[in-house]
């Protein structure tokens, strides 16, 4: 049995691997923008409970103040 290769099933293969192709390097693209955006924002939620940190430090710094003077009266 020989297979007989005419010139639309060679055309017919290339454009399905093209599709193929195609279809895969869209989907590794966004894979990595999706992780790119996931990185973002753990990093703006690390950069958001730092600052948090630094206003709540300020705050029981300056209560610490109040009650110091408040024990000196």
């Amino acid at each position: 049995m020989s297979r007989i290769i005419t010139t639309s099933t060679v055309s017919s293969t290339k454009e399905r691997l093209a599709i193929l192709s195609m279809s895969v390097c869209i989907t590794v693209s966004g894979t990595f923008a999706a992780s790119g955006c996931g990185v973002r924002s753990g990093m703006e939620r690390v950069d958001e409970a730092k600052q948090a940190k630094e206003q709540v430090e300020k705050q029981q710094h300056k209560l610490e103040k109040q009650l110091n003077k408040g024990q000196e009266n």
